[in-house]
């Protein structure tokens, strides 16, 4: 009998990657029965949007919940979800900790370990070790997670070798412990039935949280002169400071100004010619871009920085769009006819053929979890 996992993901309703990312994983792992899922939700947000998706997302399989604290990216969150935990602990084999804050868990295992005696615990992470030197008493936060992945049965993922390496120099000695699994979050094959209608003027977008760093600025003037082509920014402002920041943003780009239902957003996104992901604030080069995994899915050709280690290495190997240096070179764009367009199509679909075969993804995943 396979073991029973539940995936937690304690900042559910914060939005974006959090949100999206782990409504992938659910319909893409629905189907098997060893797997469960745990989110945080949040009334107060008032998102609709969220509402819906998170409604549709029960339709695949019921999700174990719990009442978020007020900030969804709380530490209070991680403790609400440890204990939430522990009460269900006679029918889960594996926790399998999204993303959550790993000192906090260390802690809670640290004061509480008779909680999970004999049970195994995995954290996966999508960042490096490097916000532990933006944090007050890192040798603290250091001694905490040590003794949290000496224990037996504590495993700690992340998504890159870069990553990888970072965590395995900050918390030394504990290298068995710290290793790279796939991740099973991206799109869901069924987004591919999405009927593809691109005619007319060649059609842009970008997709997510409206915020700083992502070159709005200079796209917002770019088609105001260039209005041989049509432009839309897909999704709402990350905050209220954002909202600030990009008032000048001219309203015919944006379709509305809150989050939007993930359906929505894949179907516009299916008309896009170009998804452009020309972002300038990475926190880290070495994420990978979760975007890029939509436009995968859709057939749509990217435009890009190379500034991004993970996006530039896709780059090498498949070809699927343009990369650019600077913002001057945003310009001569192949038409969707075009041979060169073609062949972008075409390593689209090879990247999809390599990575994204759930089934043989997730037979790899549940033998590396289970080691």
């Amino acid at each position: 009998m396979k073991k029973k996992v539940l995936f937690i993901q304690p900042y559910y309703f914060y939005g974006g990657h959090y949100f999206q990312a782990f409504n992938h994983l659910i319909k893409n792992l629905h189907k098997y029965e060893n797997y469960d899922f745990m989110v945080s939700v949040n009334k107060k947000i008032n998102n609709q949007s969220f509402e819906n998706d998170f409604k549709k997302i029960n339709e695949y399989k019921k999700i174990y919940t719990f009442k978020s604290s007020k900030n969804t990216m709380s530490v209070f969150n991680v403790v609400k979800a440890f204990f939430k935990c522990a009460l269900m602990r006679k029918k889960i084999d594996i926790f399998f900790y999204y993303e959550a804050d790993i000192f906090a868990l260390s802690c809670l295992y640290f004061f509480f370990p008779f909680l999970f005696n004999n049970k195994e615990t995995i954290v996966y992470t999508f960042y490096s070790s490097a916000f532990l030197k933006r944090r007050r008493n890192e040798n603290i936060n250091i001694f905490f997670i040590k003794n949290f992945l000496k224990r037996k049965g504590v495993k700690f993922y992340s998504r890159s070798i870069e990553h990888r390496d970072s965590w395995r120099e900050s918390i030394s000695g504990c290298d068995d412990k710290i290793n790279i699994i796939p991740s099973l979050d991206y799109p869901p094959e069924e987004i591919k039935k999405v009927n593809k209608t691109r005619d007319g003027k060649l059609k842009f977008g970008s997709v997510g949280q409206i915020r700083l760093g992502k070159s709005l600025d200079f796209l917002n003037d770019y088609f105001l002169k260039n209005n041989q082509y049509e432009f839309f920014i897909l999704g709402g402002y990350a905050d209220k400071r954002a909202e600030e920041n990009l008032g000048f943003i001219n309203e015919k780009f944006i379709e509305k100004k809150k989050f939007l239902e993930f359906d929505y957003i894949t179907e516009k996104s299916s008309q896009l010619d170009y998804l452009v992901l020309l972002y300038d604030d990475y926190l880290d080069i070495n994420t990978e871009v979760s975007s890029f995994f939509l436009a995968v899915r859709l057939r749509t050709p990217i435009i890009c920085f190379p500034t991004n280690n993970w996006l530039r290495k896709v780059f090498s190997k498949y070809k699927s769009g343009i990369m650019i240096n600077s913002l001057e070179e945003f310009k001569n764009f192949p038409l969707r006819d075009s041979d060169e367009y073609k062949s972008f199509i075409r390593s689209l679909e090879k990247y999809e053929s390599d990575f994204f075969d759930t089934i043989k993804n997730e037979n790899f995943f549940y033998n590396i979890i289970c080691k």
